[in-house]
């Protein structure tokens, strides 16, 4: 059993249930600890205080797509406390002017009364052609409610960037990107796996940008071979 717990951060308008198929597929492979919890606040840094407040003293992180954002400053912020350090599906650049216009129209239909239409936007363009998927997507976001929407899309479109900092990472880091990503292109991944020193970079062939409702098998795959292999790495450094 790994000695520390993996604590997983879901993405905008996520739950649980966006790393749950991973993490029954993981306890297939190993025996870890699985924490998901969820930022609280309408900034990243807000987010990540909310994680760190619940967290244990130490113990491996992941986050997806604005998981990604909010992993990252904590990792930054509190490295001694991150064992490893999981990068899904998310990117160290601070959101590009469609990303902004984008996440201001959806606040913008949210504070008109159509959230639906908001929620429809957004799940629909994570997962494209992917109906299963988008409406897990739509289903998260509608349950945890209007208010938290707002605060995610603010937190993200106006998240700092970290690409002048990602250098500094010691942590062990693995990298996770889908080759179908169009909210976070391959290149981002890329280029953040070539910042992060000793980075381990796995792109998932024809897979979009929620990797782990699309490939939750492969995912939990590169994630249990990198954890076992980390931790077995970390064991001998300690002996």
């Amino acid at each position: 059993m790994l000695q520390d717990p993996l604590v997983l951060i879901p993405a905008l308008g996520s739950d649980a249930r966006l790393w749950q198929p991973v993490i029954d597929h993981l306890h297939e492979r190993l025996e870890v600890e699985c924490l998901v919890i969820r930022g609280v606040g309408d900034s990243i840094e807000s987010m990540a205080d909310s994680i760190l407040a619940q967290a244990p003293d130490r113990f491996w992180l992941a986050g997806i797509s604005m998981g990604g954002y909010v992993a990252l400053d904590i990792v930054l912020r509190e490295p001694e406390r991150v064992v490893g350090l999981a990068l899904l599906n998310t990117s160290a650049f601070a959101a590009p002017p469609d990303r902004k216009k984008g996440g201001h129209q959806a606040i913008s239909l949210t504070e008109s009364g159509h959230f639906a239409e908001a929620v429809r936007n957004v799940s629909g363009a994570v997962a494209p052609g992917r109906p299963e998927v988008t409406a897990v997507a739509a289903t998260m976001a509608h349950d945890l409610g209007a208010d938290v929407f707002k605060a995610q899309q603010l937190a993200v479109l106006n998240r700092d960037d970290r690409t002048m900092e990602t250098p500094g990472i010691k942590a062990p880091t693995l990298i996770v990107a889908g080759d179908a990503d169009a909210i976070t292109p391959l290149a981002l991944s890329e280029e953040m796996a070539g910042s992060v020193p000793n980075a381990q970079l796995h792109v998932l062939e024809g897979v979009g940008h929620l990797s782990t409702l699309e490939a939750p098998a492969l995912v939990a795959s590169h994630l249990a071979d990198w954890l076992l292999r980390t931790d077995d790495q970390e064991r001998r450094r300690r002996s």
